[in-house]
């Protein structure tokens, strides 16, 4: 079974996606130089964006057996990546979540509003980077490579595009379109992710110690990504298929969409952790 460690799997992958998500949206807003009222305008859609954060978040207190467990994370700040991502995760979502709340309350202002999205947005990247590094153990050999960061930041560049695509959606009265750019984005990023799950399958088969081989880890591996690769390219082709169909984009598509996709990303980061194996004896 691939999700035993289901509460990892589900914190990790919705993490990305709120952040990466919330860096599209906000990146976008600071460039358009949008008022406080468009601002205001995505208040609604955004509380999806956090409710997907905070069940990420509350995934992750229970890997700790107990959630009073969490403050003791922060015993190595600075120190440690562990505490570091626990810490600026905290960060990201308190200044964030701040900054929807003074939208949903009209109120601070547009330079407020914008000035705590860049301290989000910087925090947000830390938050990714500190997480990526918890992963990056010299001992575990499935891990330390390439192919843990490039998963996690297609992880987030993919499922956060779509969420972002579908908050502006829902923010606009379903008035954007897919072009052609956000098309090609979304193709390129996707087929950058099926390129790392093809090389990560060749490397794992390469990678033995003297008791197991990484192969050998989890039974049926070639059915699960034969399953992630499918829920990928279809959720890709809902996304783009206003686009082809050149009809009007509309939330309930890129909701469906999402949902693909995330199943796709859960069942990679399943088989991620289920290929957890240390080197030596």
């Amino acid at each position: 079974m691939i999700f035993h460690e289901w509460s990892l799997i589900f914190f990790t992958v919705l993490a990305q996606t709120a952040v990466g998500a919330y860096l599209l949206i906000s990146a976008r807003a600071l460039v358009m130089g949008y008022d406080e009222d468009k601002i205001n305008s995505y208040k609604v859609p955004m509380f999806i964006l956090w409710l997907i954060m905070g069940v990420g978040f509350i995934f992750s207190t229970t890997h700790l057996g107990s959630p009073l467990r969490a403050f003791n994370a922060f015993n190595k700040l600075g120190s440690a990546w562990l505490s570091n991502e626990v810490f600026f995760g905290a960060a990201f979502f308190a200044v964030g979540g701040i900054q929807w709340l003074l939208s949903v309350l009209k109120k601070g202002g547009a330079g407020a509003q914008k000035g705590l999205m860049v301290a989000a947005m910087v925090l947000g990247v830390i938050f990714m980077y500190s997480m990526i590094k918890v992963y990056m153990i010299d001992t575990v050999p499935t891990w330390n490579n390439i192919y843990t960061p490039v998963s996690f930041v297609m992880t987030m560049v993919v499922a956060g595009l779509l969420l972002s695509q579908f908050v502006i959606v829902f923010a606009k009265d379903s008035r954007f379109t897919v072009d052609r750019n956000i098309a090609m984005i979304a193709v390129i990023t996707i087929a950058i992710s099926l390129l790392a799950t093809v090389g990560k399958a060749n490397l794992i088969g390469d990678i033995q110690s003297s008791v197991v081989k990484a192969s050998e880890l989890v039974t049926g591996m070639g059915i699960y990504l034969a399953v992630q690769v499918a829920l990928l390219m279809f959720g890709l082709l809902i996304w783009i298929l206003p686009l082809i169909n050149k009809s009007s984009v509309n939330p309930i598509n890129l909701a469906v969409a999402l949902v693909l996709v995330l199943a796709s990303e859960l069942i990679g980061r399943g088989l991620f952790y289920s290929l957890h194996m240390t080197s030596g004896l």
